[in-house]
């Protein structure tokens, strides 16, 4: 009995032993092949960005790519995390400040889709461009009702493989951006409202986009009535569907689409952008308080709430001084004037704002 004691506890030893000994080479091979320090960026993912970021959503996004990511925000307000594999190196940035930054947001080419779900922001991403894997998503939060006092976030993405024509990475990137953006604002003490998940992204309205003017569902929806509109020459619409962005733009175009009037709406550091740069072309072409402008471009403003600030709207019209036969046909100063009002005081009571006056 005592042998068999013996050999059974020699066993036990003998396995515990080889237990210990499998376990220290796996924590080796762990070590060696680069699974530490992966798990220690993973780790540390989750407290990223002051502990503001998504780190889950961040995780979906990239889809399993290996992840690195600040500790906190940087003294220029942004957060990095980069995602990278044998194939790829791609990453997200995001920035974060007060409404007097980022003017650079009026840089854009078409018309960014808006959010909608209670958010005020929007979506940029050209599905006419072979490089579908960056894209850009926008934000403005108000951190209470006095005017100009608000944040704006931005989430600048690259995928490295994938792409955002895929609704799934549009949904995921936006997630990111507003789970991060509420987070930021609850630490830095802004009681921004919060919005809902936003679904069924839509991407930039290209120049391709156009429709019947009779047609128009969205921001260029009523603007003009249609013998005005047979008038003026306009047969199409280039738009974005009916919610506040930083942005909001309509066209109204000829045939095929080409350009002839365009109406735009600015917030927050957009409009503060927009505004330095309608101020230095009048000082290049002064024009006559209440005379009709010589190029129809017409300017309102309207005081908003939170981070909308002062906003800026504008009526522009197509100008080409190589081929004036092409420029837009403007008979009709006054109507220019009042479809700028209409479209104006539209987007004005959506943001909140004061009604819109001459600038």
């Amino acid at each position: 009995m005592s042998d068999t004691r013996f050999w059974r506890r020699r066993t036990v030893r003998r396995t515990a032993a080889w237990t210990v000994t499998a376990a220290v080479l796996a924590g080796g091979l762990f070590w060696v092949s680069g699974g530490y320090d992966s798990w220690r960026d993973d780790r540390a993912l989750d407290s990223a960005c002051d502990g503001d970021l998504a780190a889950d959503a961040v995780r979906e996004l990239f889809d399993g790519s290996p992840l690195t990511s600040s500790s906190g925000w940087t003294d220029r307000q942004h957060c990095t995390v980069g995602a990278s594999d044998d194939d790829t190196d791609a990453g997200l940035v995001l920035w974060a400040r007060d409404t007097e930054g980022l003017g650079e947001l009026v840089e854009v080419e078409g018309f960014d889709a808006p959010l909608g779900h209670g958010w005020t922001g929007s979506f940029g991403f050209d599905p006419d461009d072979e490089d579908t894997d960056e894209a850009r998503a926008v934000l403005l939060l108000s951190c209470g009702k006095g005017s100009g006092h608000g944040r704006v976030m931005t989430a600048d993405a690259d995928l490295g493989r994938g792409g955002f024509d895929d609704p799934v990475a549009r949904e995921r990137l936006i997630a990111v951006l507003t789970e991060t953006a509420t987070a930021y604002t609850r630490r830095t003490g802004c009681a921004a409202p919060v919005g809902g998940r936003v679904k069924n992204v839509g991407v930039t309205t290209t120049h391709r986009d156009y429709k019947p003017v009779a047609e128009a569902t969205g921001s260029c929806a009523g603007l003009l009535d249609g013998k005005t509109a047979a008038r003026w020459g306009v047969r199409t619409v280039r738009e974005i569907p009916v919610a506040p962005a930083p942005i909001e733009n309509c066209a109204l175009g000829g045939l095929r689409g080409a350009f002839l009037y365009g109406f735009s709406a600015y917030y927050g550091p957009a409009a503060r952008w927009e505004r330095t740069s309608l101020d230095y072309r009048r000082d290049d072409d002064p024009a006559r308080p209440g005379a009709d402008a010589p190029d129809a471009g017409y300017a309102l403003a309207a005081r908003c709430p939170g981070a909308g600030g002062t906003a800026l709207f504008q009526v522009e019209t197509l100008h080409d001084e190589d081929d004036p036969k092409h420029a837009a046909p403007i008979v009709d100063h006054r109507g220019l004037r009042a479809a700028l009002q209409r479209f104006a005081e539209r987007s004005a009571k959506r943001h909140g704002c004061e009604t819109p006056e001459p600038r």
